[in-house]
């Protein structure tokens, strides 16, 4: 029995959006509506409430479902399990569908879009107003939801047909596998979801403080060395142009005729930024030289004009004083002249070229800035390297440990929204908090404050072992690769040899090759020439991507999944454009939103069938994060390394995939998610 289900809540406003969530203990849920006959009430302004009759015919409907269909099913799926209904049949959303069939274009996933574009009935705007004015369904005329509700129901079962149609076509054919598989794993993500991480409370605001201390001391000082360097004048490291005055001392003269000069903006035909002229090294220096003022250290002074204030007040003819103020235009508003040294002011390091220029005068972002603290200038490296982790710091609260405290409940739990269509790729990202864009465990602290919710319980984490990397090394069938993985090869640690930098820092530069990154310091891009050489197949095969986008528009993975470049064409230097997302699209797809999620789908069915009490909280691109029971680790270590083993066959069932190169894992244990030590299976 085929069903399509939809359900409507009550919400919070969480910031300036409504926060619906089955999670929020003050969310209701309203009314279920199932195909087009069946509409019930669960909240008492409806004639039709009865919660024991309305719950009991919900159910036997359940029951008897093989297939339940619904846009965004996640949400619906979470909100009737919370509210105590079963369901263990096969699900198929309808946004995954459509995201699927996109091939990475991104397009607009709501209903009401995909109906527009599938020309099926239109999902019904009666509730607009009160969305509008952010009224919950619980205060909407119960008459004016129901007709709402099974419109949805009409639209989602329509725009799921239209999609079957699609995925029946013969250039759709090979889409099917991605979105059965991607639909197995909204279950998992359900359960996930459900489970929710708990929280050290107490551990998050120990962290909380030692960063706000940190991040004091750094801008005490950043902002010693501003004055060290500018003199008075004010400058603000979080602008990319103020910061650039600083560290080149320079100001751009005319930023209009800078901008003509460099060719700096997004072109409106291809909407990606200009291609930057080319220009001797001599030829480049003179036009910066005569396209920017040094700026000079200043000195300030109170304003007489206003006497430091920063506004005066005008008076009228008959000497009545004008209600408001006037601003100083002497000073600016500020209050202070600022009178110039005869010192130049900056760190005055110089561009290295074109790359370099920005809008209001060169690049300060975080790729520069990294560049920059190979400097063999001493005060600008310390200066920035208090600068990155400033920035560093700031994102960390304000991200991360607000956005636990503002989504972790009165019981200490936290549930992510785990989403499977946002990115191009295919990979998960989240939200409430995101809890996917982490930097390495070593350094981010807020990973102890996740712990275990059973009573010596444990928190353990499952990793791939250079996932990407063998990912790469099997879509290319590179010969040298297989070698080294073999062999044993630590790749990250040639990595390292060949920069002269730590294993650590060496792995952001061992992927960057498989997307086809050529820039970087010059024993970075002397690493890259390195790779392409030595995993001459990858180098081969990124060249076979791009010839395909080409001529093809498309480029295939192994497992039928599929990426859209409709504007891709060759380049007069014999690439292509979009050529980075051509290269890194397919390992980065095949890898996390392929091989790991088919891998959380053979964990979590083992876990089932064993009837195990741990659960499943996260995964984060190559890893997966078990909340384990005290009497089942040994079970739980089992279970994971058998999942991991099953991956192989599994491609080989799902998508007749021959994958022959070996998924090596790695799994740690601790009381939190930071302090893990690994163990042997």
């Amino acid at each position: 029995m085929i069903t399509v289900v939809d359900v409507e809540t009550t919400f919070q406003i969480n910031g300036k959006r409504p926060d619906p969530s089955p999670f929020n203990p003050s969310n209701q849920l309203v009314s279920v509506g199932i195909n087009d006959d069946y509409y019930c009430f669960f909240n008492t302004s409806c004639p039709s409430y009865n919660v024991r009759d309305n719950h009991k015919s919900v159910q036997d409907i359940l029951d008897k479902t093989t297939l339940l269909i619904g846009h965004n099913l996640k949400f619906d799926l979470s909100w009737l399990i919370e509210c105590g209904f079963k369901y263990t049949g096969r699900v198929y959303d309808t946004m995954i569908g459509e995201y699927v069939l996109g091939r990475g274009f991104r397009k607009p996933l709501s209903l009401k879009e995909i109906c527009k574009r599938r020309k099926v009935s239109l999902k019904s705007d009666i509730i607009e107003h009160y969305m509008d004015n952010q009224i919950s369904f619980a205060d909407i005329p119960w008459t004016v939801v129901e007709k709402y509700g099974r419109q949805d129901i009409i639209s989602t079962r329509e725009v799921f047909e239209s999609q079957m149609e699609d995925l029946k076509l013969p250039r759709n054919k090979n889409l099917l596998a991605t979105v059965k598989m991607m639909n197995e794993f909204l279950i998992v993500l359900t359960d996930m979801e459900i489970n929710g991480i708990k929280i050290d409370v107490q551990a998050l605001e120990d962290v909380k403080t030692e960063f706000r201390l940190e991040f004091n001391s750094l801008r005490e000082s950043i902002d010693q060395t501003i004055w060290e360097k500018m003199g008075d004048t004010r400058i603000n490291p979080a602008s990319p142009e103020q910061l650039s005055w600083l560290i080149y001392g320079k100001k751009v003269s005319d930023k209009k005729r800078w901008s003509q000069l460099f060719n700096i903006g997004i072109d409106k035909v291809t909407k990606k930024s200009k291609r930057r002229p080319r220009f001797s090294r001599s030829l480049f220096s003179k036009l910066v030289k005569d396209n920017t003022m040094s700026i000079m250290k200043t000195q300030s002074e109170q304003c007489p004009h206003c006497s430091g204030r920063g506004t005066y007040r005008k008076y009228k003819k008959d000497g009545e004083p004008y209600k408001n103020t006037t601003k100083c235009e002497s000073c600016n508003g500020e209050g202070l002249i600022y009178n110039d040294l005869n010192e130049i002011a900056g760190f005055g390091q110089h561009p290295r070229g074109v790359s370099d220029v920005a809008e209001g005068g060169f690049r300060t972002d975080k790729f520069t800035l990294n560049y920059l603290l190979t400097s063999e200038n001493n005060e600008l490296r310390e200066f920035l390297r208090d600068i990155v982790r400033y920035n560093s710091i700031d994102t960390y609260l304000n991200t991360f440990v607000t956005g636990i405290e503002q989504h972790t409940n009165s019981n200490d739990y936290l549930h992510p929204k785990f989403m499977q269509c946002v990115t191009a790729t295919g990979r998960l990202s989240s939200r409430d908090p995101n809890f996917q864009n982490q930097p390495r465990g070593t350094t981010f602290p807020i990973r102890k404050a996740v712990v275990s919710r059973f009573n010596n319980g444990k928190i353990m984490e499952m990793d791939f072992s250079q996932l990407e990397f063998r990912t790469a090394v099997f879509l290319a069938q590179d010969k040298q690769g297989m070698k080294d993985i073999d062999n044993g090869v630590d790749v990250h640690q040639y990595t390292a040899d060949v920069i002269g930098c730590s294993r650590q820092d060496a792995k952001a530069h061992t992927f960057k090759p498989l997307y086809g990154g050529v820039t970087g310091t010059e024993n970075e891009k002397r690493y890259y020439d390195a790779f392409k050489e030595k995993y001459s197949d990858i180098a081969k095969w990124h060249e076979r991507l791009q010839s395909e986008a080409i001529q093809f528009k498309v480029v295939k993975l192994p497992s039928g999944r599929e990426y859209a470049f409709p504007g891709a064409q060759r380049q007069a230097w014999g690439g292509s454009t979009y050529s980075t997302q051509i290269k890194n699209y397919p390992v980065q797809g095949f890898a996390t939103a392929d091989i790991v999620p088919l891998t959380c789908i053979e964990v979590y069915k083992l876990m089932k069938e064993k009837n195990m009490k741990s659960v499943l909280i996260n995964t984060v691109h190559d890893s997966i994060v078990v909340d384990i029971f005290p009497t089942e680790e040994e079970d739980i270590i089992d279970i994971f390394t058998k999942g991991a083993n099953r991956v192989i066959p599994a491609l080989k069932e799902r998508y007749n995939i021959n994958f022959n190169i070996p998924l090596d894992t790695e799994m740690k244990i601790g009381y939190d998610w930071l302090n893990l030590n690994e163990v042997t299976p």
